[in-house]
């Protein structure tokens, strides 16, 4: 099995690409460029739930990764001996999962959800503690996310109400035909772009998580 720093290593590996197939759009964007606004906003979508997707694996092989192997956790606490050496790994990831798996599945797209899973299996000392803002970003970017992905009512009000707040601040006429793709590319945020900032989010705190 991979190593916490091989996983985070990978992750990062796929931010970087996403970082620089993000830049290659947006320098192709514009009248007598490849791309239209609407496709890099379509585009940038894309990258942002890919960024997403990918952090979600990397906690879930990061915390199944340390539910097989922590002396503390719930798995290894009680269990002292395995019969092989992917035991233990195959046994956290049955643990961790849906018991009908996979027809169905745990839910993974919040952050907290790695917290209670930590609470709840791995003692204390666990990785997945973060700095407050940063769980308050990762907040936020579940709410773009969602609006991606989910296309509800709730999902969409909770982005409008969001993008009208704090740190965005997006006034009426702002907000008049925007699309979560659009906020993405054009917003500011922390001094850069929302897809930028987003970006530097996820690699931090995998950084923090796996230092």
């Amino acid at each position: 099995m991979r190593t916490p720093v091989a996983i985070r290593d990978e992750y990062l590996d796929s931010l970087t690409h996403i970082r620089v197939a993000y830049n290659k759009v947006c320098q192709e964007v514009g009248r007598g460029h490849l791309f239209t606004f609407p496709d890099v906003h379509k585009l940038s979508e894309g990258l942002f739930i890919s960024a997403l997707t990918y952090w979600e694996a990397f906690c879930k092989d990061v915390i199944t990764t340390d539910l097989a192997t922590r002396t503390v956790g719930t798995l290894c606490s009680e269990v002292k001996t395995f019969r092989t050496k992917n035991a233990p790994y195959r046994l956290a990831e049955r643990i961790l999962n849906h018991p009908d798996h996979p027809t169905r599945f745990v839910e993974w797209s919040s952050f907290q959800t790695f917290v209670d899973r930590a609470n709840a299996h791995l003692g204390s000392g666990y990785r997945f503690a973060l700095p407050q803002p940063t769980v308050q970003n990762l907040a936020i970017i579940k709410k773009i996310r969602n609006a991606i992905a989910h296309k509800s009512d709730k999902a969409w009000t909770d982005f409008s109400t969001m993008i009208r707040k704090t740190p965005f601040n997006l006034t009426s006429s702002q907000c008049k035909g925007v699309t979560p793709g659009r906020f993405i590319y054009a917003t500011p945020w922390s001094g850069t772009t929302v897809m930028l900032h987003t970006l530097a989010t996820l690699e931090n705190a995998a950084n923090t998580i796996v230092p």
